[in-house]
């Protein structure tokens, strides 16, 4: 049997290495944090960090009897906990703040507020977040914001059609007071004649309880 020459050997020994290089550099994905990217290939995450992350997730109440690699373009490692909540672990602070950025960066395509549990290289994402951060010491931080709520008014009475005249636009009011008069709220929906007994109702009521409002 023919013997490799010692200079064979090194170069197959490289050959070997860079295609043991290359396949681990091509497990890499693109997706965002907050996206629903595929497991990877590998059933269960079994690195020690991500570990170390689910035991104080679950100590701290939340569900991940198993817990799914999950590949992902800016955390280190990253876990889909059967409860739902990904957990994704970062090599340093400014690694996990790219992540928030991105997760930021993502609400103009997807708007979706929520908020995230984070500590100094590691996140959790889910519905549970913010009643486990404190328990696995790490803080809040809001993600997006929430729409401003709609102004409390009792449109059922003639001082609460004025008080929301005074706070509302005009078709604002029309697309609030719609609905309890049995039309749609979406202005697009409605019929001229809908519009008009809108219309009609709101000033009837300005009327009676605030008449510089009517007309």
């Amino acid at each position: 049997m023919a013997r490799l020459s010692p200079v064979k050997r090194v170069w197959s020994t490289a050959v070997v290495a860079v295609v043991l290089i290359l396949s681990g550099c091509g497990a890499q994905g693109d997706a965002g944090e907050s996206t629903a990217t595929s497991p990877s290939a590998s059933p269960t995450a079994d690195l020690s960090a991500l570990d170390d992350l689910r035991e104080s997730y679950v100590a701290a109440g939340g569900q991940c009897a198993t817990m799914t690699a999950r590949e992902t373009a800016v955390a280190e490692d990253a876990g889909d906990c059967d409860g739902g909540a990904l957990l994704t672990t970062y090599r340093s602070e400014s690694q996990r703040d790219i992540a928030i950025d991105t997760l930021e960066a993502l609400q103009e395509s997807n708007p979706r507020p929520h908020v995230i549990a984070v500590g100094p290289d590691w996140i959790v994402n889910g519905t549970d977040a913010e009643s486990r951060a404190e328990a696995t010491g790490g803080a809040v931080v809001q993600i997006g914001r929430p729409a401003a709520s709609a102004p409390a008014f009792d449109l059922a009475t003639d001082e609460g059609l004025c008080a929301a005249d005074a706070d509302m636009t005009n078709l604002e009011l029309n697309d609030a007071l719609a609905p309890l008069l049995g039309y749609p709220a979406h202005r697009d929906a409605r019929t001229s004649d809908q519009d008009d007994a809108i219309r009609e109702y709101k000033n009837a009521a300005f009327e009676r309880a605030c008449p510089a409002r009517a007309g």
